[in-house]
């Protein structure tokens, strides 16, 4: 009585193996996922920070009652961006092509291996291996009638 039980067991372990490994797969795409939307609301959050100072900049500028507000705020930040343009601008564009190159080059490498959720191609094992599975199934089905 206690071989027919564990062959049931082994079976059931069998079946459910496949299954945890599938979600323990899920969990770390879930996990990937999680970690890009993170940095995405970050990138988000400094864009939009930046949009609001370029607004209320642009407000002071064009608004005549607010003179004395673009002389002392708008006038000394643009005079600091311009001298920083100046100085280590073509250094900065140098810097930013060269990172860009970088970063192309590795989301290139990144999708050629296959490393995005989801892209993994199934091995031609799995669909040959459900169709053997079934076959042993139904012989034994034959013996027993």
């Amino acid at each position: 009585m206690g071989i027919p039980y564990s062959r049931e067991i082994n079976s059931a372990f069998d079946q459910v193996t496949p299954l945890v490994a599938a979600g323990f797969e899920v969990l770390q795409t879930t996990k990937n996922i999680a970690i890009l939307l993170a940095c995405i609301q970050v990138f988000t959050t400094i864009l939009l920070i930046l949009i609001l100072l370029a607004m209320l900049g642009l407000l002071c500028t064009l608004n005549p009652d607010l003179e004395r507000e673009k002389n002392e705020l708008v006038t000394p930040v643009v005079q600091w961006l311009s001298s920083w343009v100046f100085t280590y601008g073509r250094t900065a564009n140098w810097l930013l092509r060269v990172g860009f190159v970088v970063v192309v080059t590795w989301v290139g490498w990144f999708l050629w291996q296959g490393s995005v959720a989801g892209a993994s191609v199934p091995k031609s094992d799995e669909g040959e291996g459900g169709s053997e599975e079934a076959a042993p199934a139904d012989e034994k089905g034959k013996k027993k009638k």
